[in-house]
């Protein structure tokens, strides 16, 4: 995904720990789902105020002006100019799940200074300086609703409502014989300034969040490209649902061909996820995710691994030539003698992945074409072997990446047609899982090892893992933190 500057992404984890991208149709259910507990807002907000402190410590504040009137001496006016806030700190900011709408967020006990310069004038008494304010007892509450844009699947986020207070203002003025001055129009200038700061407080809160987030949120990718071939659809297909315990966000979550695009021909499950809350974010990944991703390598031709005398580790015990075949199959050695032998190993349907609270089982089927290698170099076809194999597919992450570890249990023969005669299936068993086990997993391995992104933005780490099986789907449980 697409880097995003420090700022984006910490408010981004402020709304969500992830954003997504573009929807292209409705499903009925998801094939992804990622669940935010109150511990992960917690951790968002507190990188959140991070950008909204600094934001707030860059007010412009105006200069202003005003008159004053002095017993005896009639009227007087002062100038207050060069504002400039020192620092602004938010020492308990709190985001809170609000169900049906959003999230709430509030401040309580901030406080912030300002720096400037001021004069004040009364016939030939003139007095000025340096003076610095200090605001204490600040409070905010606004609330952010949450929703998505039906035509482009984007999370879209607002500020509905925000109001601040001001508890008090200290003014303190230096380099002036005749500071005594201000005491005369104090609290009319400490309520000047602590109107004008309510103001700009939720006026960039606000801005904040309807334009520099929502702006940022229309930039994201819809896809996580994984390769040459597929890429990952993660955009939203429901607005997103906010309970008493948890923000969740429902996606797409498909594989599909980059070259073709089509619907696959079977809809997600439905994902009963248990209440559970000890982590900050929980990613529910059904089958289908799995399904389509075998759907469409399966339909761009990518399951197929060509192997041949040369490719097989030197220490084997198998060779492929026909000579070797011939101990098993003498017709073999007869028809094509001193000829070496190709396999080419092709999957003839998608692979079909099934979870359930024992364990993950995956039943490919694969096919296995054997042919001769002619002294022209031409192809000789012997015979074509139906394969199918219980296996068990191990699923973790790395970092922000789904990784994978298939194994083999049983596989099974079945002759689909000979050009050198019926024989039993039987006899090339041992040679069959000595290949698969050897060549032919460890090539699928080293796909799975590489991964598959999960959605998550950029810099954003998971830790404390853990991985639960259920019916249709695995339960991911992390924690996170921005690296």
């Amino acid at each position: 995904m697409a880097r995003a500057p420090d700022n984006a992404v910490k408010w981004t984890t402020l709304v969500v720990l992830a954003t997504v991208g573009t929807a292209l149709t409705v499903a009925t259910n998801p094939g992804f789902v990622m669940k935010i507990s109150q511990e992960g807002l917690d951790y968002a907000c507190q990188q959140g105020m991070a950008v909204l402190q600094k934001k707030l410590e860059n007010i412009k504040l105006p200069d202003f002006s005003g008159n004053f009137k002095i017993k005896l001496l009639g009227k007087g006016n002062y100038n207050f100019y060069s504002l400039k806030v020192l620092n602004f700190q938010l020492p308990s900011p709190r985001l809170r799940l609000q169900p049906d709408v959003g999230l709430q967020l509030s401040i309580s006990n901030a406080n912030m200074a300002v720096s400037g310069k001021w004069n004040a004038k009364k016939s030939f008494l003139k007095a000025g300086g340096n003076f610095v304010l200090r605001a204490e007892g600040i409070s905010l509450f606004a609330n952010l609703k949450l929703g998505s844009d039906p035509a482009s699947g984007h999370i879209t986020a607002a500020c509905s409502s925000c109001k601040d207070y001001i508890n008090r203002v200290t003014l303190r003025v230096s380099n002036s014989k005749w500071g005594g001055l201000i005491r005369l129009f104090q609290k009319r200038i400490d309520s000047l300034i602590q109107k004008t700061l309510q103001n700009k407080i939720c006026k960039i809160l606000t801005n904040t969040v309807n334009t520099n987030l929502q702006q940022y949120i229309r930039t994201l990718p819809v896809t996580s490209k994984i390769d040459k071939v597929a890429d990952i659809d993660y955009s939203l297909v429901a607005p997103p649902e906010v309970t008493a315990d948890s923000l969740t966000l429902k996606m797409k979550g498909e594989f599909f061909r980059q070259a073709n695009r089509s619907s696959p021909p079977f809809d997600p499950p439905v994902m009963a996820i248990p209440p559970v809350h000890d982590r900050m974010v929980y990613l529910g990944i059904s089958d289908y995710f799995f399904n389509t991703a075998g759907l469409a390598y399966q339909q761009a031709g990518v399951f197929k691994w060509i192997l041949t005398n040369s490719t097989l580790p030197k220490r084997s015990k198998f060779h492929l030539t026909t000579g070797f075949l011939g101990q098993f199959l003498p017709q073999v050695s007869q028809m094509f003698p001193d000829m070496n032998v190709r396999l080419v190993f092709s999957v003839s349907s998608p692979p079909h992945l099934v979870m359930e609270p024992t364990g993950l089982a995956f039943t490919p089927h694969l096919e296995a074409q054997a042919f001769a290698v002619l002294p022209d170099s031409s192809l000789a076809s012997l015979f074509l072997l139906g394969m199918s194999m219980n296996a068990h597919l191990a699923v973790g992450v790395n970092s922000d990446r789904l990784v994978g570890n298939l194994t083999v249990d049983t596989l099974r023969l079945k002759l689909r047609h000979s050009n050198v005669g019926s024989f039993p299936v039987e006899l090339l068993q041992d040679a069959m899982n000595y290949i698969v086990t050897l060549v032919a997993v460890p090539k699928v391995n080293e796909r799975l090892k590489k991964g598959f992104p999960l959605p998550v933005t950029n810099r954003i780490q998971l830790s404390n893992l853990v991985l639960r099986s259920y019916q249709n789907f695995l339960l991911l449980g992390a924690n996170v933190r921005l690296g």
